[in-house]
């Protein structure tokens, strides 16, 4: 049985629907955009957010059947899984747990080498009619990781949510993932994070749910 929303996160909604108007966004994408704007607080989210074209039906379909979450941090795994256990009960992994625990960050960042550890893992090991969906808030590194690989011939992920935030290789990777053939849903510029990429999310896993 669907899990009712709580009252307060509704009253916000409407509210953030008064102040919205029309959007021009579909059902679904009206959610992420709802959701992602009630975490921060920040209206000016609407001219930013991009959906490529059915990004959402692909993720909707793969979460439908099964497909892991994987997220850049901890923080975004912490605020997906209660939405993923009340919904579909989806599997939600962090990059870092394949990440190595010492590096040299003056050529890399440990998001950068747990993305591909967990990338090539999965395609060894894991069905890859059905490729994990990816879930980046804080580490263009990571983001930029994968599309090396997608570029190289390896799986393309069900779904790219794209939003690291900041100002080193931000922007950067948020053009190149504009420019890729992945499915994504993503905000332009420095804007971004961890809550609202875990928003996005759930806002994903509530529509297939339903």
């Amino acid at each position: 049985m669907k899990t009712p929303e709580h009252p307060i996160f509704l009253e916000s909604v409407k509210y953030i629907r008064s102040k919205l108007g029309i959007t021009g966004l579909n059902k679904v994408q009206q959610s992420i955009l709802e959701r992602i704007i009630h975490s921060s607080g920040d209206f000016s989210l609407q001219s930013r957010i991009r959906f490529s074209p059915c990004a959402c039906e692909s993720a909707i379909n793969a979460l439908q059947n099964g497909s892991k979450i994987l997220t850049d941090t901890y923080m975004a795994k912490a605020a997906i899984s209660p939405m993923a256990k009340r919904t579909l009960n989806s599997d939600v992994q962090c990059i870092l747990s394949m990440a190595p625990t010492t590096i040299d960050s003056t050529l890399t960042t440990r998001s950068a080498i747990g993305m591909r550890n967990i990338w090539l893992d999965f395609e060894e090991k894991e069905n890859l009619l059905n490729a994990p969906f990816v879930v980046i808030g804080s580490s263009p590194t990571a983001l930029i990781s994968l599309l090396d690989l997608v570029e190289a011939g390896h799986t393309k992920p069900s779904l790219i949510i794209g939003m690291p935030v900041g100002f080193i290789g931000v922007s950067e990777s948020k053009s190149r993932l504009l420019k890729s053939d992945c499915p994504y849903i993503l905000l332009d510029g420095s804007k971004g994070g961890a809550s609202l990429a875990a928003a996005a999310t759930n806002a994903l896993l509530r529509a297939a749910e339903n």
